[in-house]
């Protein structure tokens, strides 16, 4: 029996930085607006692809996944304005749900019966997962937050449309139209206050959480359909549930039951990759 472990190479950094995202981000955004936040963090971005040899590419694909990764970007960062990191990560990760439809309706990608008994089964894990954190959900931060999700799900198949080009051009184009969104933007909300805290959290939302995770995924959606890739992102709720029990942070038994039945629809997503 032998199985192909390619994407979990990629898998495994970018799980361990996106448990940290929503945390570092919730740090830096209270301190400043979603644009500034966000233009701070894609030039930085921006200048990271750069100096390792990004080369600008520009059309109308190129130009549809940047604006797709700016919404994303703009609506996650206003959601954590009005919601906690915690409820954030569950609304963000109704991405898969909706990536489905968009994956077979722009690439005609259609999911296995398995890879839609997983999804299925995972994303019931991330309902019950967020259900004793509901009770603080304000309505416009949760529903600009599934919103988010939405987006996510159209850049990773916009990601994977555009999988033969190079990744690390693509992600310094993306950063780099980005950054012009966010400086046009800039008049409505340029709010900021500097201090350490905002500092600790941009620096670690702009490169492991930022940069580097955006290539991460980019990577993943390059080798595997979305559909695959995206239930693999449970597995981020699944270790910042591992770390709070480090941090002595004690779950729920109806956040158990949701975090083994995320594990348990990767697995059967997952199945066909088992070969004979």
């Amino acid at each position: 029996m032998r199985v192909k472990l390619t994407v979990f190479k990629y898998l495994f950094p970018y799980v361990i930085f996106g448990s940290l995202n929503y945390y570092f981000a919730k740090e830096a955004v209270t301190y400043s607006s979603p644009i500034i936040f966000n233009l701070i963090r894609y030039m930085i971005s921006t200048f990271i692809f750069f100096i390792i040899g990004g080369k600008f590419i520009f059309n109308k694909d190129i130009l549809q996944l940047s604006i797709y990764t700016s919404l994303s970007s703009l609506l996650w960062a206003l959601g954590l304005k009005y919601v906690t990191p915690g409820e954030s990560a569950v609304l963000s990760y109704t991405m898969p749900l909706f990536s489905i439809p968009i994956s077979i309706l722009i690439l005609s990608e259609k999911p296995s019966k398995l890879e839609l008994l997983g999804l299925i089964i995972g994303f019931s894990g991330v309902v019950l997962y967020g259900l004793p954190l509901s009770y603080g959900f304000t309505l416009f931060g949760a529903i600009v937050t599934v919103v988010n999700a939405i987006f996510w799900a159209l850049f990773s198949v916009f990601y994977r449309k555009l999988r033969n080009y190079d990744a690390i051009s693509i992600n310094f184009s993306q950063f780099l139209i980005g950054s012009i969104i966010f400086s046009s933007l800039l008049p409505l909300d340029y709010d900021i206050n500097f201090n350490p805290e905002f500092f600790e959290g941009i620096a670690y939302i702009s490169t492991l959480g930022g940069a580097i995770s955006f290539f991460l995924w980019n990577l993943m959606v390059k080798i595997e359909k979305v559909t695959k890739v995206t239930v693999l992102a449970f597995s981020v709720p699944i270790l910042t549930t591992i770390e709070d029990i480090f941090l002595g942070v004690i779950p729920y038994k109806i956040q158990v039951i949701g975090i083994s039945l995320m594990f348990l629809g990767i697995l059967i997503s997952r199945a066909r990759k088992i070969e004979k």
